[in-house]
């Protein structure tokens, strides 16, 4: 009798263990986060599907594109939670006069792709559309611009532009994950050398993904 019953209760969990299904989380951002979630997810696999809402060939989202087309990077799944940043894209200078992204040196004539004000009236636009999708949202600070190469951005424009976030993200209580400061703790040990001129590219020695994983698991409520 107790071998049946032991029978029974290991068939019933087994049964209900199939049907637990992993929380979904989007990576949605700058190509940056491309590598990283590629390694968050092998490292949380079973336990969170991961999915980084990738881009067009040579595409950088801005908060302009990215409202345009949020739609399509959604998609039609739920989500758990929204991983999500938009300022790298923003804060390159472009060929003016055009929609698309040109990119064109500031002492050549190039201009901002977005201004201050637009950031934040296109970034308000997404927060609140992203909350409308009931899941659990997270921002990404920007990370620093140390470097200009070929003058396509300003050093530590990123800065203005975090503090525009910031105070969207706290008047619309959404956490922030300040991967501005993970970074520069992570260069800080290397004396600023971890770090190229490009804005999009890291050094081996600086990895985004711990912190990514941390903030994952804790709004998750997984251990």
């Amino acid at each position: 009798m107790k071998s049946i019953l032991l029978f029974l209760f290991l068939f019933v969990y087994a049964a209900s263990a199939a049907d637990v299904v992993a929380p979904r989380v989007l990576i949605l951002g700058d190509s940056i986060y491309n590598n990283p979630t590629q390694i968050i997810a092998k490292e949380l696999k079973g336990r969170v599907e991961l999915v980084y809402a990738k881009t067009n060939p040579g595409e950088s989202l801005h908060t302009g594109i990215s409202l345009e087309r949020l739609d399509e990077l959604l998609g039609k799944s739920k989500w758990d939670l929204i991983h999500f940043n938009f300022g790298l894209g923003d804060l390159v200078y472009k060929l003016p006069g055009i929609k698309s992204i040109r990119v064109l040196p500031k002492d050549a004539g190039g201009v901002r792709v977005t201004s201050p004000e637009q950031y934040e009236k296109n970034l308000q636009a997404i927060v609140t559309r992203l909350k409308a999708t009931g899941a659990k949202l997270v921002w990404a600070s920007t990370t620093p611009i140390t470097g200009s190469p070929n003058n396509l951005f300003d050093v530590d424009s990123e800065i203005e532009y975090n503090a525009i976030a910031a105070r969207i993200m706290t008047k619309e209580n959404v956490p922030i994950n300040d991967m501005h400061a993970y970074v520069i703790s992570q260069m800080q040990p290397l004396k600023n050398k971890g770090r190229g001129s490009d804005p999009f590219v890291f050094d081996r020695s600086i990895s985004l993904h711990p912190a990514i994983v941390a903030i994952i698991l804790n709004q998750l409520g997984l251990k």
